[in-house]
């Protein structure tokens, strides 16, 4: 009998393998049925008109590029090739955080904590899936790494085992720090803990100064305090990393004006994203706090428009800052048709949050119109 339990117990470990494994598999399944009609897309319009040649070439120079900074690290040496190899697990394991929802909901925390689960168990399910979410990210790198490798520069010559070396161990990193970024998820440690409690034994002239008041009390309620105490930290985090990369954008564009259709092309594409990504987020984490104030003297009318700035505000405060540097650095640019590129940005961002799509073709359609002719205006702002 004690056999039998032991065989049964074993064999329940391998059946949450099992488990986990179909809940990536169907939650990877619906991602590429959401976004695979836009990388195609995407991709179409991208080698247009370019033969199969042209194409391999293209994806050849891309990946390249794409793995310059760990080729050069690696063969520079000493602190350099440290600083690339991070730097290159850095992005990986930031491509594992915007996936972290696929490889495993949040919402099992739970009922994980009531099984006898390992800690080994849990990273051995959490692996596979970890280096297959890796994996187009490590084939950029490689491809890269192979193209360098293949040209041999001057300055690579004599250092390609220390190449192949930089892009093992990063990839070795990247897939390590994602089954401990998963295993810190399992014990809650990056979802919001909420602020403290003010101790009592501060003085209540403190604890007063500390409370808003007049008429901001409410939007701070049902919008900045979700966002700052942890009731939302998803949208928090794309609000930030939605600003972080206009910022990026932005110093792009003060250090090579002479590119600016590239970046405001680019924005545009950013700006699309972020606000179909904030609204999916504001409505899963923001759209119950509303929900339970209905039995509360709290006025309906108005909060879906603050939502909807809310969800758009990152992305066309940062487009406006674009906008803004390429009038200023760039001589005879055509501030007018910056400015029409800014309200279609807008009259976008409006369209996605009051009247989504409802499927993915139709989603894809309006995309490509509304990024082509994006597109078209940042190429013409130059004189």
């Amino acid at each position: 009998m004690t056999e039998r339990l032991d065989r049964t117990l074993l064999a329940g470990r391998w059946i949450y393998r099992r488990v986990h494994a179909a809940a990536c598999a169907l939650a990877l399944r619906r991602w590429l049925g959401r976004w695979a009609v836009f990388a195609l897309v995407a991709a179409l319009v991208a080698s247009a008109g370019a033969g199969l040649d042209t194409a391999a070439a293209t994806l050849a120079g891309v990946a390249a590029w794409a793995a310059l900074p760990l080729a050069h690290g690696a063969a520079a040496g000493g602190a350099l090739a440290l600083l690339a190899v991070l730097g290159v697990a850095a992005v990986g394991l930031a491509l594992l955080a915007a996936m972290r929802e696929l490889l495993w909901p949040v919402a099992w925390r739970e009922a994980e904590r009531a099984l006898p689960l390992a800690a080994r168990e849990t990273a051995w399910s959490d692996l596979p899936w970890i280096a297959l979410a890796t994996l187009p990210w490590a084939g950029l790198q490689a491809l890269g790494l192979g193209v360098w490798l293949v040209q041999r520069p001057g300055w690579l010559v004599g250092h390609e085992a220390a190449v192949v070396t930089a892009g093992v161990a990063a990839l070795g990193l990247t897939v390590a720090g994602g089954v401990a970024l998963q295993r810190l998820r399992r014990r809650g440690g990056i979802q919001g803990q909420g602020r403290r409690a003010v101790p009592s034994s501060q003085p209540r002239q403190a604890i007063e100064a500390r409370r808003p008041r007049g008429r901001f009390v409410l939007w701070q309620a049902l919008v900045v305090w979700p966002l700052r105490r942890g009731v939302a930290p998803r949208l928090a985090w794309h609000s930030g990393l939605t600003l972080a990369a206009s910022a990026v954008l932005l110093g792009a564009a003060a250090w090579r004006p002479a590119w600016a259709s590239w970046w405001l092309a680019l924005q545009s594409l950013v700006a699309l994203v972020t606000v179909s990504r904030a609204r999916v987020l504001a409505a899963l984490e923001l759209r119950p706090v509303l929900q339970a104030c209905a039995h509360l003297p709290v006025a309906q009318r108005g909060w879906r428009a603050r939502f909807d700035a809310l969800c758009a505000a990152p992305a066309l405060v940062g487009a406006l800052a674009v906008a803004a540097c390429v009038a200023l650095l760039v001589p005879g640019a055509r501030v007018a048709l910056l400015g029409a590129w800014w309200l279609w940005l807008a009259a976008a961002a409006l369209l996605e949050l009051r009247h989504p799509a409802r499927d993915a073709q139709a989603q894809s359609a309006r995309w490509l119109f509304l990024l082509i002719t994006a597109v078209a205006m940042a190429s013409e702002v130059l004189p």
